[in-house]
């Protein structure tokens, strides 16, 4: 069957408008764009979500756990027992050791002694959940408790640990001191290690207590095996019990 010279250039046409349209650009997904990525949360800044820096067992961590603000005030003597009986069951777990600690208002420093990251991870993970529960079971909430990923810092050397030591068993005294408040020459935070802690200078028989008795306060956590935990850092000098973090001593 003949077509008709109108039939072919019609056809022809259709051709080369089909042709055309292999041309079609596809639209991306994902990559670098702007607004892309986890949005920036309001007031403090989050820990980014990083791979962990490597962990070496001979250098303790500082390890800061932040709890979200509907949990309430942490050093209310009902959520202080609950701070302190999930320490005291998961100090020494995963091959990880937490030594020293203080408990404020609305987050928990810690002194840690761990293997590696990824018992360093467990441990913290473990505790964390640990803590979160003890503390929806005593306000009568449920949901997660802290604000944010824990976040460590390595201290390797006798003066950084010796600052890591003196910042967080005066933690109090440094949050005082920045809301114009000063305590006591002798005080010691009840709220912390301090009072099982052999390292200071200065301490006598007639230190201040606070609310709590020494027989009812925090309790004595791992003890410490690294050389900078329990010799090295006493090279860079004992701390004093006045010490106030950020303050040249």
């Amino acid at each position: 069957m003949q077509r008709s010279r109108g039939q072919g250039k019609a056809s022809g046409r259709r051709r080369r408008r089909q042709a055309a349209q292999l041309g079609f650009v596809w639209r991306k997904h994902g990559g670098a764009r702007v607004g892309a990525g986890r949005p920036v949360g309001q007031g403090r800044r989050n820990v980014r979500h990083r791979a962990r820096a490597r962990v070496v067992g001979r250098h303790p961590q500082h390890v800061t756990l932040r709890l979200r603000k509907e949990v309430g005030w942490l050093r209310s003597e009902r959520a202080l027992r609950a701070v302190y009986r999930s320490l005291a069951r998961g100090c020494e777990r995963f091959a990880t050791r937490v030594v020293y600690f203080s408990v404020q208002g609305d987050h928990v420093h810690l002194v840690v002694e761990a293997a590696d990251r990824v018992a360093l991870t467990r441990a913290m993970k473990g505790l964390s959940v640990r803590i979160a529960r003890a503390l929806n079971k005593v306000i009568g909430r449920r949901g997660a408790a802290f604000a944010d990923r824990y976040h460590a810092r390595e201290v390797a050397s006798p003066r950084e640990v010796r600052h890591a030591l003196g910042y967080v068993l005066c933690n109090y005294r440094h949050h005082a001191a920045a809301r114009g408040r000063r305590l006591a020459r002798w005080w010691i935070d009840p709220c912390s290690s301090g009072w099982y802690f052999e390292g200071w200078r200065g301490r006598d028989g007639d230190a201040v207590t606070g609310r709590w008795a020494p027989s009812r306060a925090a309790p004595r956590l791992a003890e410490a095996r690294s050389w900078l935990l329990t010799v090295g850092w006493r090279r860079a000098g004992l701390i004093e019990v006045d010490h106030l973090p950020g303050r040249k001593t």
